[in-house]
């Protein structure tokens, strides 16, 4: 009779911690590409509803230029066309990514390395590095 009450006692309390932490059976996940916040506050609506940029390695000498070096992007704020491009060239010695905020990764951006991203509609897209995230920047898409 001891067991079983020490056995029913600590699973009770797993499931109790279990719960308090977020888990159990009726934890939901959220979709990729889902925002946080209060159910007012606006996503980038412009790029969730015109779709996300089209990632593709290398440099696109046609497009909008934008610098990686000193654990930052130069221009942090960078303008294009729907339907145009923006390039990355990767100027420090450590890897980077260009990863938008509702959209894709577009992976990492070693030295010397460019990476482009093409743009479907206007809007406002955000973006940042996973690896050093206080590495951030916007497109702007007209």
């Amino acid at each position: 009779m001891r067991t079983s009450l020490v056995s029913g006692m600590a699973a009770g309390f797993v499931l109790i911690v279990a719960t308090a932490c977020g888990g159990g059976t009726s934890a939901t996940t959220k979709p990729a590409g889902s925002v946080s916040g209060p159910a007012s506050a606006p996503a980038v609506a412009s790029q969730a509803a015109g779709g996300a940029p089209t990632c593709s390695p290398g440099l696109d000498t046609t497009a909008t230029q934008v610098g990686i070096a000193g654990f930052k992007f130069t221009p942090d704020a960078a303008a294009t066309t729907a339907g145009k491009s923006v390039s990355w060239t990767n100027a420090d010695t450590a890897a980077h990514t260009v990863t938008f905020d509702n959209g894709p990764d577009c992976g990492n951006v070693a030295q010397a390395a460019s990476v482009s991203a093409t743009f479907p509609s206007a809007g406002s897209y955000p973006y940042h590095c996973t690896i050093h995230p206080t590495m951030k920047g916007t497109v702007t898409v007209s």
